[in-house]
């Protein structure tokens, strides 16, 4: 299998984004959901969410879904987010359209790893040591025991990583000893356990033809309907893969270091280091263009509660500062990060309009 590489840097700010976009993966503080983009903000406490809408040539003005309440993540199914509070004890989910939000889980289980698929929403219970499912529509178990370190859902598949470095999954996909996974529309990606990456699923657009390389030369993978992200190593900048018969390496911003990439449908986002603001582009790898979203600056990672103890990889720099003294941020495990590059011009942020353009379609009863 050959890939080829074509390198576009394009920084100008053009109307890119006319797709459909259903996002599905893995809690973090950014994700991406129909035409809406949420992430949670690094600039106030309580740790709020912001989320801003997207059609062919403007995102509108950012706006809050829960103005008063604190959250430790994000996560987005196919046409709706679910945030679990800082509590870890109650989540949230809403389509987009604050009005139409509900609380779905409030109770004694301290829950994490919450993650969103095509309509089913997972996480793991700490409590009892077992992944817990809602809205499941018959396709999963209500529970499952078992000691779990990681979670991230897909189109009618979940997946999971033991503490022992097994991955199991429910739905259409098989087993592997994994390090990381993430999940896309149809597809997942991760590092099994000497940092190569494996893909499996749907390839209907080369979106499985996994580039290859020096161990962990690849890792923080997003992926998308029909096409994958990853950040490459040493220099922490974004690479994607798709096309039809054989995969086309590209990348969107040969220049920028991120800390993280999301993707959904044929959007991916990422934040980058060095102002925490979130650059997109579309996966159409002959014109690759970049633009810059008017949301505030996001947090790099999950603040957990205390000094680290439980950040199996050291604590991420200027985490204490960035949680406001309520926790820390663990630095990724598949991450061997070194000094990262000076930063690049800055881009100019897209335009805005003042009126939300809400997701329609959606009724207060939608959860139902």
């Amino acid at each position: 299998m050959r890939i080829m590489l074509g390198l576009f840097t394009a920084l100008a700010v053009v109307p890119l984004f006319f797709f459909y976009a259903g996002a599905v993966g893995s809690a973090g503080t950014l994700a991406i959901s129909s035409n809406t983009v949420c992430g949670i903000s690094a600039t106030t406490l309580p740790r709020t969410i912001y989320c801003t809408d997207i059609d062919e040539s403007v995102a509108t003005t950012p706006y809050l879904v829960y103005p008063n309440v604190s959250f430790d993540s994000v996560s987005a199914g196919t046409d709706f987010f679910c945030g679990l509070k800082s509590s870890r004890k109650v989540f949230y989910c809403w389509n987009g359209n604050p009005v139409n939000r509900k609380r779905v889980y409030r109770g004694s289980w301290v829950i994490s790893d919450l993650t969103v698929g095509e309509t089913q929403v997972s996480a793991i219970d700490r409590s009892g040591n077992e992944i817990r499912w809602w809205r499941k529509a018959g396709l999963f178990p209500s529970s499952v025991l078992g000691d779990y370190s990681s979670l991230t859902s897909g189109n009618n598949f979940t997946c999971a990583i033991t503490t022992n470095g097994t991955m199991t999954c429910w739905g259409p996909l098989s087993n592997y000893t994994m390090s990381t996974i993430v999940a896309g529309d149809s597809h997942m990606c991760g590092l099994d356990s000497s940092g190569l990456v494996i893909c499996q699923g749907s390839n209907s657009s080369a979106q499985c033809y996994a580039p290859t390389g020096s161990p962990y030369e690849y890792t923080g993978f997003a992926l998308g309907l029909s096409h994958t992200c990853a950040i490459m190593q040493p220099n922490y900048t974004a690479v994607c893969w798709r096309n039809y018969g054989e995969a086309q390496l590209y990348q969107p911003l040969n220049g920028t270091a991120f800390e993280f990439l999301v993707a959904g449908g044929n959007l991916t986002c990422g934040l980058t280091t060095h102002t925490y603001s979130v650059l997109c582009w579309g996966s159409n790898w002959t014109d690759v263009s970049v633009r810059k979203l008017s949301l505030p600056m996001i947090l790099p990672g999950i603040c957990v509660a205390g000094g680290g103890d439980e950040c199996d990889c050291g604590t991420y720099p200027e985490s204490q500062r960035l949680c406001k003294g309520t926790g820390v941020i663990c630095q990724r495990c598949d991450f061997r990060k070194p000094i990262p590059p000076s930063p690049p011009p800055a881009l100019a942020p897209i335009p805005s309009k003042s009126k939300k353009t809400s997701m329609t379609g959606w009724k207060l009863d939608w959860w139902n």
